[in-house]
């Protein structure tokens, strides 16, 4: 393996070679649909029943709301830094610095949850490896395969990516082929399954699945860490947009056909896997294995775009400067033959890893809040953006629409967030206490060590979007 240092006199960056459709599959393939659908989307359907639909088409409301923030944000500043870097352009420095900060603890996290999942979808095919072993085994071959050159991991998870989309259009398909005579009713006036019995789901129910719903929509904006390696990084933002759109159909039909289709309401809203018991009342037991493989194949999916993407967030945490200088040095390097950030991927390989000793609750806590915190600096760098310039207007390729309404419907969603996660005392008020710590923790490192530093610390990103930022602003 040869490596490329970085260059010393400028941000190193990546060779502009991805289309927009290359970003589109890569982006699908890290928020994952399937995942969202067949793991988180379970849950949800099993907390609120029928009302899951009602749950999926608001929730779909609120990330619009949330996606086009981002999504202006990022054409403005399209870097590999994510959202996180477009957040400090329109913000300020202390901004980017509390994200970065911050995502670089929940990234381990994010991509653990997903790795932890396939092998409870590989248990119906009798491999001879513990849960634990596989999920190390899983992390190896995704830190391996995400060395590849990024139009190699394109193609491949194309090939994925278009499973998971017949596994889904499956799920959709059978349910709205066997409507039943009472299907808007169980739309309209929600039930879920209560001590074993249909009961009407009450408005809190339906309230707290909505937040989940939005959670597991949301991800168009990580099409912002390929940015670089795009031929025409300012498109990102209708890029962002495309996927979610994208996103909101595979993600809404499985849901909508499971519940308008099912034979059996109760049985099939009161197990842990709804849509995998909702197929077997129709389908024969090999195509649920197709299922059941399609789904652990999502998973890897998401896992591998998530590691060629997150490496290269790690990546772009180091070129400007987020650690000491044996670290920065060290997490820039690129492969010559790939330009895969080696040492950020490693790093990220041997985190994810160790990540699964952690309970999942502890995942869970660091990680549901974080997105509701993150959305008040959306809207405040889109509101910023717009008076500096800096985002917005008919210099920049997307702008979310109907300003300043958008912002203002992200603060009453912030709010609403706010209130759903403190009236869930188990889990989104403790989440709300966790994530505002990692938030003062990241503040403490910006203010007691970046600015300490001589001249203190500057965000920046790759020479020629530095340089029409610059022009921008």
């Amino acid at each position: 393996m040869t490596d490329t240092p970085a260059p010393e006199s400028s941000a190193p960056r990546f060779s502009r070679s991805l289309s927009g459709f290359g970003v589109i599959i890569l982006t699908l393939s890290v928020l994952s649909p399937g995942v969202s659908i067949f793991v988180s989307g379970s849950s949800i359907v099993q907390q609120a029943g029928t009302g899951a639909v009602l749950a999926f088409v608001i929730g779909s409301f609120i990330c619009y709301c949330q996606t086009s923030l981002i999504a202006e944000l990022s054409a403005a500043y399209p870097t590999a830094g994510y959202d996180y870097a477009a957040i400090g352009h329109a913000v300020g420095d202390w901004a980017g610095a509390l994200t970065y900060v911050v995502g670089l603890f929940t990234a381990p996290l994010f991509l653990n949850t997903s790795v932890v999942g396939i092998a409870l979808y590989l248990h119906p095919f009798g491999l001879p490896m513990g849960d634990e072993a596989l999920t190390f085994a899983m992390v190896g071959v995704v830190t391996a395969l995400s060395l590849l050159n990024i139009r190699s991991n394109e193609f491949i998870t194309g090939i994925f990516m278009l499973t998971e989309t017949l596994a889904l259009l499956l799920v959709a398909g059978v349910g709205l082929w066997h409507v039943r005579p009472d299907a808007m009713q169980l739309i309209l006036h929600p039930v879920h399954v209560t001590n074993g019995v249909l009961a009407a789901a009450a408005i809190g129910v339906v309230g707290i699945a909505v937040n989940n719903a939005s959670w597991s929509l949301a991800g168009a904006s990580q099409a912002t860490m390929f940015s670089e390696d795009m031929k025409h990084p300012r498109s990102v933002g209708r890029i962002i947009m495309l996927a979610f759109a994208i996103t909101v159909v595979l993600e809404v039909l499985p849901v909508l056909g499971t519940t308008v289709g099912a034979r059996d309401v109760t049985k099939v809203f009161s197990d842990s896997s709804p849509f995998e018991t909702f197929l077997s009342e129709y389908l024969t037991p090999f195509v649920l294995k197709f299922v059941s493989a399609a789904i652990a194949i999502a998973i890897f999916n998401a896992c591998l775009a998530g590691f060629v993407g997150i490496g290269r967030n790690i990546f772009a945490m180091a070129r400007t400067d987020m650690f000491s200088r044996p670290i920065n040095h060290a997490l820039t390097r690129l492969t010559g033959r790939t330009q895969a950030p080696w040492v950020a991927i490693l790093a990220l390989g041997v985190t994810t890893a160790l990540a699964t000793f952690l309970p999942l609750y502890v995942k869970v806590l660091l990680l549901s809040g974080n997105y509701t915190l993150l959305t008040i600096l959306y809207v405040w760098g889109v509101v910023a953006g717009r008076r500096s310039g800096k985002t917005g207007g008919a210099r920049h390729s997307y702008s979310s629409p109907l300003f300043p309404l958008i912002p203002l419907l992200g603060c009453v969603i912030v709010v609403g967030e706010v209130i759903v996660l403190w009236l869930d005392a188990d889990v989104g008020r403790k989440s709300l206490f966790v994530c505002s710590g990692a938030w003062l923790l990241a503040y403490c490192y910006y203010r007691f060590v970046l600015l300490r530093r001589p001249g203190g610390w500057t965000l920046r990103g790759p020479a020629d979007i530095d340089a029409m930022a610059a022009r921008d602003g």
